[in-house]
């Protein structure tokens, strides 16, 4: 019995390590910038060939022309005060980082919320009932009330995002995002990735677990599996301000940690979990 609640505390460790993500605070690298027009201004060609008359239709240049099309295709410069309606992943990714410089403070809120506990293959499985609402409880106790803005904006890429929107009123512009999913294994880095760069993950579960007084666990033999589901993350913008709205902003995904074979050492006891799992709901709100 005793094997057993070392192996499941070991599980739970592994789960609880969310209580440390976000902790972590690492300064932004890249200052974000204002997206700006890119204005082609090519220099009109000297006129060499004789004058045409009054009556002959004035020809477009190839060169005028392009500088026609392209001129067509410019976006517009994005700033914070004007707003934006757009459903272009670029733009508002543009919008989100020009409003994150003005919230880059430690005012978020984290809440976590397990949903299951599973101890696998084997007995484990048989006690994992009697230690899951313990689990829960200890999991929600780890609410964090000023924590970092999630993620490292700067950073983030077009292509972290699958869809954006952004829709102004006038005096707010409300941003919603899809984030493309990730999964990590054991040594996975915090702001690595589009759910890392956009929200923070767990940062080196590995050196986290063989920290920990008496605990030790074969991660180079083992295989485990950390992926980040459902990641999506919205914001209200006060356009004068730039300023988050109080009580509507939430960056949120569900995590799946599947160990579907790991060794490990608790004190003196040799245990082995195969396709244990915990499942928990991740929230960052302001």
């Amino acid at each position: 019995m005793k094997q057993m609640k070392r192996t499941l505390a070991l599980l739970c460790a592994v789960l609880l390590l969310f209580a440390a993500c976000g902790k972590t605070e690492q300064p932004q690298t890249t200052a974000p910038a204002q997206t700006e027009a890119a204005a082609t201004t090519e220099p009109a060609p000297e006129t060499t060939a004789a004058q045409q008359t009054d009556d002959e239709p004035t020809a477009i240049s190839e060169t005028e022309l392009s500088v026609t099309e392209e001129a067509s295709t410019e976006k517009a410069e994005i700033t914070l005060e004007a707003g934006l309606n757009s459903t272009d992943v670029e733009e508002v990714l543009a919008f989100y980082k020009l409003a994150c410089a003005k919230n880059d403070v430690k005012q978020y809120t984290k809440t976590l919320d397990l949903l299951s506990l599973d101890g696998g293959e084997g007995k484990v499985a048989s006690y994992v009932g009697v230690f899951e609402p313990i689990a829960k409880k200890a999991v929600a106790k780890n609410t964090v009330t000023d924590d970092p803005l999630p993620g490292r904006y700067a950073a983030i890429r077009p292509e972290d995002w699958k869809t954006a929107s952004a829709v102004s009123d006038g005096t707010y512009t409300t941003i919603r995002v899809q984030v493309a999913p990730q999964t990590d294994g054991a040594r996975g880095k915090a702001f690595e990735g589009p759910v890392g760069r956009s929200m923070t993950v767990l940062d080196g579960v590995d050196q986290a677990v063989n920290e920990m007084p008496g605990v030790s666990a074969d991660f180079d033999s083992g295989r485990v599996e950390i992926a980040y589901r459902n990641p999506t993350l919205s914001v209200k913008v006060d356009n004068r301000t730039g300023k988050f709205v109080p009580g509507t902003c939430k960056w949120t995904y569900r995590v799946e940690t599947m160990l579907y074979s790991l060794d490990a050492k608790v004190l003196a006891f040799n245990v082995h979990l195969q396709n244990a799992s915990g499942v928990i709901d991740y929230t960052i709100s302001y």
